[in-house]
């Protein structure tokens, strides 16, 4: 059943950092939302949530101004710096833009194409180390990335906050 929205409401999207108010109902299943840009977008409702600050509710999506991974990107930066060390982000929002149309199994497929291409790549340049984020989640995508790393027969390790693997190449 879709949650009912009304005039002024805000609201989360789901699928982008963005958020918004409600200026006018379109249909049963569609509204339109004014985004913190100021644009008013036609939106279904399942691709929204509604912010109700007294419950916790909208944690699972977190802040609205909350910018993901904020501190790992600022690593990032520091380490790609060096030439011998390679970084490769598995998270699907940065290799696909229409990661929301696809099924679990073909965004996994995906992650694992990308990172065994990185591998390759790696192996096939001067890097002593790669760096494999994939992110905490429920651990299917770091088991696979492991799986591969495994044929390959090199060492690796998962770092302190389980959320990446670096690899000893």
């Amino acid at each position: 059943m879709l949650e009912d929205f009304y005039l002024g409401d805000k609201v989360i999207f789901i699928h982008s950092k963005d958020y918004g108010v409600v200026t006018k109902l379109f249909d049963n299943n569609k509204l339109f939302v004014e985004d913190s840009s100021g644009f008013n977008t036609l939106v279904k409702k399942t691709e929204i949530i509604k912010y109700v600050k007294d419950t916790n509710t909208v944690l699972s999506f977190g802040e609205i101004n909350f910018v993901k991974d904020r501190v790992d990107k600022r690593v990032k930066k520091d380490l790609s710096s060096n030439n011998n060390v390679r970084i490769i982000d598995l998270h699907i929002e940065n290799i696909s833009d229409h990661y929301h149309l696809m099924e679990n199994f073909e965004i996994v497929q995906l992650q694992l194409k990308k990172c065994e291409k990185a591998l390759d790549d790696s192996l096939k340049s001067s890097t002593h180390k790669l760096i494999i984020v994939h992110g905490i989640g429920e651990g299917i995508l770091k088991n696979e990335v492991h799986k591969i790393l495994r044929s390959y027969n090199l060492r690796f390790f998962i770092s302190t906050n389980g959320g990446s693997t670096e690899v000893m190449l």
